[in-house]
């Protein structure tokens, strides 16, 4: 019985690799796949031949093409090398912040956003994220954007537009309205006409016809301040000192889509207001 897996077998040889995705778009002739794999024809010989041994390439009138199996497989290790391909560009993002917060049917969805970019805050400019994610709230005309901390200064950044929408977490709001009752806010800030729900998402995102940012908390990270510049005192749940930003066209997709599935099992803000906060319900 064979010690690997047939992902295992394909991905730990360039060769198969590059044979199995090669065939896996169009039949191709052995021919081809000499002049094509970057390789020696023996070991383009060895690996057809073990593919086929392994039931995953069979041979026909056209060239060499999956079965059905090599298929499967083929579609695995395109999508796990895509995967690694995304990562990739900042592994240390990746590796120092937390990913679960993220409904799975959308972590699996991360590769297809594309080209990223990761923004941290340096000495040199100890608010950079918070600045960029209130430029990207102020460029544009309208957003939908989901929060799990309060933060007066991205508030006022919020475009109020009829088509903006938000999704604040219970604690959040906790704060804001505790702050204003305790005479640290003149006033609690309208979002009309911009529509608020609940959530209980623990991560930050905005998204924009342009844009997707979003922020994860940090691993080490539990339920504390984020020291941020002016909004730092504010805040009640962690933020992190790093951005993910996208302008791609399937980044903006992404992001929508998420936003709609959390929008869909969100709460309504009134009922939530009217019984933690009655004296300030009207």
């Amino acid at each position: 019985m064979p010690s690997q897996s047939p992902n295992e077998f394909v991905l730990t040889s360039s060769v198969r690799t590059e044979i199995v995705l090669r065939v896996s778009e169009r039949p191709t002739p052995t021919g081809t796949l000499l002049s094509g794999v970057d390789a020696s024809d023996s070991a383009v010989y060895d690996a057809l031949s073990t593919l086929r041994g392994r039931g995953l390439l069979t041979e026909g009138d056209e060239g060499w093409e999956p079965t059905a199996h090599g298929h499967l497989v083929a579609d695995s290790v395109s999508e796990w090398l895509s995967a690694e391909d995304f990562r990739s560009t900042d592994p240390a993002f990746w590796k120092n912040h937390r990913i679960d917060v993220i409904p799975s049917a959308f972590r699996r969805r991360l590769p297809e956003i594309g080209e990223y970019e990761i923004v941290r805050d340096v000495p040199q400019e100890p608010n950079r994220c918070e600045d960029v994610a209130i430029s990207m709230l102020e460029s544009a005309d309208y957003c939908e954007l989901t929060t799990p901390y309060y933060s007066r200064r991205h508030q006022e950044a919020i475009p109020t537009h009829p088509e903006t929408r938000l999704l604040v977490t219970r604690e959040a709001i906790d704060v804001s309205f505790q702050r204003y009752r305790d005479g640290h806010r003149e006033e609690l800030n309208n979002m009309d006409p911009a529509t608020l729900r609940l959530t209980d998402s623990q991560f930050a995102s905005v998204v924009t016809d342009e844009k997707l940012k979003f922020e994860l908390p940090a691993v080490s990270e539990g339920a504390t301040e984020r020291q941020a510049g002016s909004g730092a005192a504010d805040r009640s749940v962690a933020g992190t000192t790093a951005l993910f930003v996208s302008e791609t066209e399937s980044a903006v997709q992404w992001g929508r889509d998420l936003f709609e599935a959390l929008w869909a099992e969100s709460d309504p803000l009134g009922p939530y207001v009217e019984r933690q906060f009655p004296d300030l319900w009207e």
